[in-house]
């Protein structure tokens, strides 16, 4: 078999010859072109199995070369990565809608480079080997945004949402960050969410807030839980949930560590004052002593709720911390002190 060509896209002579070495050494045929329109004419001349570049390039940048690539009927299932130092989400999500594989910010090391055209050309062979046994064209089994799997430090997992809800992808997004996670879309709608014990919002909010987090789609019909269990926008969803991360940073600041064990006193309810149902539920969790972690997973509100009321039941004497306990920081997976 032979070795597969790989075109390298960048306006940096320095760049284009370390990632030329790189992949000359792991066995592929290497192309290389200093910009977009340089690039064209040598895909005119010989077809890559794969295209590396730059966005930000003089002459014709990369989303010009992307775009004239697929509308050309020999080059248009050609894989595609984006090399850029852009970060900017419009444009992340930008590049993933134009169909390419995959999406590499700047600075990076050769060494991911490589292993991340390894993993593209192994995801195009197993596509195109279910395309041929089951008579289906490639254009329909290519990997795109559809099959998107990654780390959110290329592509946060909001983008993730925003992009599948974009496209109005039907699917389950699979999330291992702090914990295992899974969210299920309809048609581009956030059907529902759920992690650990956690289902519907808290389980959305709570998976948005992981510092880092491997993805992967899953496309067709999401599994369970199938039903309907988040109303309104995705856009007005995230909204939501990044307003309480904000909120939720200021409390975790001014509340004990999640590892640290709370334990409700003996106050009577008549000193207390009126209670609130989830208040109620806050100093049940705590009899005889619990992590904060633990508490704030048993209250079935959002994140937020449950931190506002145990500082509150904190003030008023309700709730004492009583000492540290470093198992209990695996427990939960609850928002983190910053």
């Amino acid at each position: 078999m032979s070795a597969k060509r790989v075109l390298v896209v960048d306006d940096s002579q320095l760049i284009r010859q370390v990632l030329a070495d790189a992949l000359t050494a792991k066995g592929f045929q290497v192309d290389t072109a200093e910009n977009g329109s340089d690039a064209l004419r040598k895909i005119g001349r010989q077809r890559p199995d794969l295209v590396v570049t730059d966005i930000l390039m003089p002459v014709m940048d990369g989303w010009a070369l992307c775009e004239a690539i697929r509308r050309a009927e020999p080059t248009h299932e050609v894989p595609f990565i984006f090399l850029t130092t852009e970060r900017d989400v419009p444009k992340r999500i930008k590049g993933l809608e134009m169909g390419a594989d995959d999406y590499i910010c700047k600075p990076f090391s050769k060494e991911e480079v490589v292993a991340r055209v390894e993993s593209v050309m192994r995801r195009v062979a197993r596509t195109a080997g279910r395309g041929k046994r089951k008579g289906v064209k490639a254009s329909q089994t290519r990997p795109g945004p559809v099959h998107l799997a990654g780390h959110s430090e290329q592509l946060a997992i909001p983008d993730v949402i925003q992009l599948l809800s974009l496209n109005q992808r039907s699917g389950t997004l699979h999330i291992r960050g702090r914990s295992v996670g899974r969210i299920f879309f309809r048609e581009g709608k956030i059907l529902n969410a759920e992690t650990r014990s956690l289902k519907g919002r808290k389980a959305l909010f709570r998976i948005v807030t992981w510092p880092e987090a491997l993805f992967e789609f899953e496309p067709g019909e999401p599994g369970r839980p199938a039903e309907p269990a988040l109303e309104g926008s995705t856009s007005s969803v995230l909204m939501e949930s990044f307003k309480q991360f904000d909120e939720l940073h200021q409390l975790a600041k001014r509340l004990p560590n999640l590892d640290e064990r709370l334990r409700a006193t003996r106050k009577k309810e008549s000193e207390l004052g009126a209670l609130t149902t989830t208040q109620r539920i806050i100093l049940r969790a705590a009899t005889g002593g619990a992590t904060l972690a633990e508490i704030i997973d048993s209250v079935p509100d959002d994140d937020l709720v449950a931190y506002t009321f145990i500082e509150e039941l904190i003030g008023r004497g309700a709730l004492e911390v009583i000492g540290t306990t470093g198992a209990a920081a695996t427990v939960s997976s609850a928002q983190p002190k910053p």
